[in-house]
């Protein structure tokens, strides 16, 4: 694959041209990350509306039927469902439970845990297990 950039000062927006043979899984996937690059969710803390970029999530956890979204700086709550931000989330997140998805790029570990689970440690210190379920997706998707 070859990447390149041309800047040109009289273009009045950035855009993104693939030329392929053939349009495939990998065109896909570059296709789903460009166009989940400005996409932005909504959280609220504290009664304010605040603007997270997916970028900066952690992960996302389900309790008492309310959605939070984690960063490393923040908790922000969020009107999602999980299996409403599993269809609009890119392909660097995944299920890690019935409660939770998790940034794949913000996981530095993982360990097997008792009962074929999967423990992450992510950036922030944090550390989340990965349901037994859900385990073989992760590992499929980090192609381990």
């Amino acid at each position: 694959m070859k990447i390149a950039v041309q800047e040109d000062e009289q273009q009045p927006e950035t855009e993104v041209v693939i030329h392929c043979r053939k349009t495939d899984e990998q065109v896909l996937k570059i296709v789903e990350l460009l166009s989940g690059f400005e996409k932005k969710l909504m959280g609220i803390k504290a009664g304010q509306n605040f603007m997270i970029d997916p970028l900066d999530v952690l992960y996302f956890d389900s309790v008492d039927k309310k959605t939070f979204v984690y960063t490393t700086e923040d908790v922000f709550e969020i009107l999602l469902r999980l299996y409403e931000l599993d269809k609009r989330l890119p392909q660097n997140f995944f299920r890690a439970s019935k409660a939770a998805i998790i940034n794949i790029n913000k996981i530095i570990s993982i360990r097997p845990d008792f009962g074929s689970r999967l423990e992450v440690t992510l950036v922030s210190g944090e550390r989340l297990t990965v349901s037994r379920q859900y385990a073989q997706d992760l590992k499929a998707k980090l192609q381990i």
